[in-house]
């Protein structure tokens, strides 16, 4: 509710002023008694019969008025469990007019959110750095004292070698993950998924080929373009990757099938990636997207992996207005499927990763 029948008793340039806040708004009584709601605090569960009934912002209340001689605003960052959509927010308690509280709150979630996820990766990617930046150190120190060695050289070079590929495989993929969280509009352009997938395949032949795993590429019959809005570069590193992980944690002598279509409406591309390996535990189906989350640390490790690869699948899909799902059962293999609107068809917004 936008007004209340007691507002009559707020002078009328106190209320104007009040209605400017606008966002989560109240004005209650001394005994708690609510004089003006917002429409957007009257959707939150913290009125009852008229009256402020959330405790905490109650006892906020009751402490502003306590402290009405200081005329200073009550000002408190505080975390939430029973607001809804609201985890957390900055909440302001101020004394007005001589007999009335005046509540706001700014809902501080999604920066929250932001502020968290970038403290997350700052973390993980220090922790990441440091076991490659560490083997560099003693590798230096071992060619320094082998430096008379020509087959200790070759060696502790080649293992250099692995390394620095470690760290730029890490960097490249951090760097493209920023750019798939902030997809740039105005570069896109219409791309086939067809041919989109096909060029991410060839560049997992060597990789498919060394793991002893065979690829298999259909594209619909008949043949026909899948057509979307979008960053082509972006569409074949997320296939790319989708591929990639499918041959890791497929076993020698099987295939990797990765079929481009359309929905049964004929208003989405689809991409699936299907594999026979060894599927993923239910507990960790639901956190595969989370950046640096590994469900297979040991393997991630042989593998080289960073574990954003489908973090980036994520907000690739997300940032063209798509989505991307997976189905898996342990020992018998995992489907992952990309969605993405047509060109011809009214696309969703894109958005951003909340995690």
């Amino acid at each position: 509710m936008a007004t209340h029948k007691k507002e009559r008793s707020i002078p009328k340039q106190a209320l104007e002023v009040v209605r400017a806040f606008g966002g989560y708004t109240m004005v209650v009584t001394p005994a708690l008694n609510i004089v003006y709601l917002s429409p957007d605090a009257a959707a939150l569960p913290i009125v009852s019969k008229d009256k402020l009934t959330h405790p905490w912002l109650a006892e906020l209340a009751e402490q502003a008025w306590r402290e009405r001689r200081s005329q200073s605003p009550v000002v408190v960052l505080q975390r939430f469990d029973d607001l809804g959509p609201i985890e957390q927010a900055e909440v302001t308690a101020t004394q007005i007019v001589g007999r009335f509280v005046l509540l706001t709150l700014a809902d501080m979630t999604a920066t929250r959110r932001v502020e968290q996820v970038r403290h997350d990766l700052v973390s993980n990617v220090g922790h990441d750095l440091r076991t490659p930046v560490a083997a560099v150190q003693v590798i230096a120190d071992a060619l320094d004292v082998a430096r008379d060695d020509p087959e200790a050289i070759a060696r502790f070079s080649e293992r250099l070698k692995v390394e620095a590929a470690r760290m730029g495989r890490l960097i490249e993929d951090i760097l493209v993950l920023a750019r798939a969280q902030s997809p740039d509009l105005e570069r896109f352009t219409p791309v086939d998924l067809v041919e989109a997938v096909a060029e991410a395949c060839r560049h997992q032949t060597t990789h498919a080929e060394q793991e002893g795993v065979a690829v298999h590429v259909s594209a619909p019959k008949p043949a026909r373009s899948v057509d979307v809005m979008g960053d082509a570069s972006a569409l074949v590193t997320a296939v790319e990757n989708l591929v990639d992980n499918a041959i890791n944690y497929s076993p020698r002598g099987s295939t990797v099938a990765v079929t481009t279509g359309v929905n049964k409406a004929q208003t989405r591309g689809t991409i699936r990636v299907a594999d026979k390996g060894i599927g993923i535990d239910p507990a960790d189906q639901g956190r595969i997207f989370e950046r640096f989350f590994r469900s297979d640390r040991a393997r991630s490790r042989r593998t080289g992996g960073t574990g954003l690869g489908l973090a980036i699948v994520k907000n690739v899909a997300l940032g063209h207005g798509g989505t991307v799902t997976v189905r898996s059962t342990p020992g018998e293999g995992s489907t992952f499927t990309i969605e993405l609107p047509l060109v011809d068809t009214p696309a969703a917004e894109p958005r951003k990763s909340k995690d």
